[in-house]
């Protein structure tokens, strides 16, 4: 509700930044008043050079969800928060790390895991293939 923030400009970066949070981008620069890096990964108090992700942001995510392996050609592997063994493995071998496979996506890949993380609470993990 402050007409500052209500703005065209605003909106598409806020929006940007937390795709960009959702797929594991962190911030670039959190100055709001020095020079902008361009991308909607750098808070600032002028977002109207800011719409977008930059060429750092992409090198990002492809370090993140680039695993070139032999079988698909990339993807797979464990969530980017996960680490540890699967790290770079084939998709569809998932060690005890995600848990039990729960469900499939409609090509019969394991897409939802459960893992039992006693006293009662349960992580689950939801994965969504790409071909």
């Amino acid at each position: 509700d402050t007409t500052t923030y209500d703005t065209p400009e605003w909106r598409q970066m806020v929006a940007c930044q937390e795709i960009g949070h959702a797929f594991g981008l962190g911030h670039q620069d959190v100055d709001f008043d020095n020079t902008s890096l361009g991308t909607c990964m750098d808070d600032t108090s002028d977002p109207s050079s800011n719409q977008h992700p930059n060429t750092h942001d992409d090198e990002q995510l492809e370090a993140i969800y680039d695993h070139a392996d032999a079988e698909c050609g990339g993807g797979g592997g464990p969530p980017p928060w996960a680490g540890g063994p699967n790290r770079g493995k084939t998709p569809g071998v998932i060690d005890s790390e995600w848990g039990k496979a729960v469900g499939t996506d409609a090509n019969g890949r394991p897409n939802e895991f459960e893992l039992d993380l006693g006293k009662g609470n349960k992580l689950i993990t939801h994965v969504l293939w790409a071909n």
